[in-house]
């Protein structure tokens, strides 16, 4: 490799190593104009592609750089792409269980493809959509972080990043731990002291080694045709310890406060709800009033999430009443709260799955009036559109438009929506 090649080979890493794969592709293919006797240049083209999940583009270079060469690295490389085109087929199951808003099994079949390099830039973003869509931020932040140090200008990983900024989730989660900078530059002192601080590039290290594969190709094949998430174990939503009985005297309520207290006391959420769900403030006695703020503000500030945890899990696993039943809770405190975009859309998709067309299009344009630009804009603009159909083309036409004119490459853009606009 001569000198001007070292330093545009130097160059293409400079990009990589900042998130600009692009960049560094271009100039790949800058200095392969010049002539294919650069193998080094050539496995790090393939790698690129092969990070973009262009599996093709990958083995295409990786092959023209055996044949041309006789380059060892790049026959490891195309060996193991055989698995990865099962890997690919997983991400494709993966793509359709989160558009069928199969959450947990589309994080399934995104972690399992995360076990390798290929395709990382929309496995990651797949896994971050998942976690958000979960209600764990951190972790969503943390899949996208691992995006756009990869490519910088990914737009839905930017997407994610900047939702969980402006809400400010990421920024309660970091700040919840005080002594975290501590924990970590202990960390790092420790690891000076023990063995010193080795840097190795990120090139040189897939360069060097040849991923090892810990399962065999029969398991994955295997995987990729009948991929299922095992059914979850734990039984349906927990039965209220004790029925609420109705406490109506000249058709008010009454608040009991030894009940309350007592409920509180054994932190029973569901207990709570059931007793204050139709109390107005109002008319709760001043000598009341202490115990009835503590009991709203403990379903606000551990109800809410824990409503809306037995939601998802019921969604996922098609107990979609109870999912509805557990999402009505957490909607009737969610004000203010973080979880409230997610609760707001799981309620919609609850109704429309028990095909309560009405319902769901009320809750789906309560959601897309207070988040036009949301985590499932996509997806409640693709609902709208089809249950509108039936009732009013005009609405049906006018999400059916928006999806198209706003999100052309969604995956929500497809024919459905195209017929919608053709009629």
């Amino acid at each position: 490799m001569n000198k001007k090649v070292k330093r545009a080979h130097d160059k293409a890493m400079s990009y990589y190593e900042m998130g600009q794969i692009d960049k560094a592709l271009e100039i790949c293919e800058d200095i392969l104009l010049e002539g294919l006797d650069n193998p080094n240049v050539l496995n790090f083209k393939g790698l690129l592609l092969y990070q973009k999940g262009n599996l093709d583009e990958a083995v295409t270079v990786w092959k023209m750089n055996s044949d041309l060469n006789n380059d060892d690295i790049a026959k490891s490389y195309i060996n193991d792409s055989i698995l990865d085109r099962k890997r690919l087929e997983l991400f494709r199951q993966g793509e359709q269980a989160l558009k069928q808003l199969k959450v947990d099994k589309a994080l399934n079949i995104f972690m399992r493809c995360s076990e390798s390099d290929f395709n990382a830039i929309k496995v990651n973003t797949g896994i971050a959509m998942c976690y958000q869509r979960k209600g764990d931020f951190y972790r969503a932040r943390e899949y996208a972080e691992k995006v756009l140090n990869i490519d910088k200008n990914a737009i839905t990983a930017k997407k994610i990043e900047k939702e969980l900024k402006d809400s400010g989730t990421f920024i309660e989660e970091r700040n919840s731990s005080k002594g975290l900078f501590g924990i970590i530059i202990m960390v790092i002192v420790v690891a000076i002291v023990v063995g010193g601080y080795a840097a190795v590039s990120k090139y040189k290290s897939l360069n060097n080694t040849v991923e090892e594969t810990t399962k065999d190709e029969s398991d994955i094949n295997k995987e990729a045709d009948t991929y299922e998430v095992k059914d979850n174990a734990e039984s349906a939503p927990e039965i209220l310890k004790e029925e609420v009985k109705d406490e109506h005297n000249n058709n008010n309520i009454n608040f009991n406060k030894d009940k309350m207290i007592a409920l509180i006391n054994t932190n029973d959420l569901d207990g709570i709800y059931e007793q204050i769900k139709d109390i107005k403030q109002e008319s709760i006695t001043s000598d009341d009033q202490e115990v009835y703020k503590q009991a709203v503000d403990l379903i606000k500030n551990q109800g809410v999430s824990r409503f809306y945890e037995n939601g998802l899990k019921s969604f996922n696993e098609n107990k979609y009443s109870d999912a509805k039943a557990f999402l009505d809770k957490a909607y009737t405190y969610c004000e203010g709260n973080s979880l409230k975009e997610h609760i707001l859309f799981y309620r919609a998709s609850s109704s429309s799955k028990l095909s309560d067309n009405s319902a769901a299009i009320k809750q789906y344009e309560e959601y897309y009036s207070q988040y036009p630009n949301g985590v499932y804009v996509e997806e409640s603009l693709y609902d709208l559109a089809l249950l509108n159909s039936s009732i009013n083309m005009d609405k049906s036409k006018q999400y059916a438009s928006i999806l198209i004119n706003n999100y052309p490459d969604s995956m929500y853009a497809n024919n459905n929506i195209k017929n919608i606009l053709k009629e």
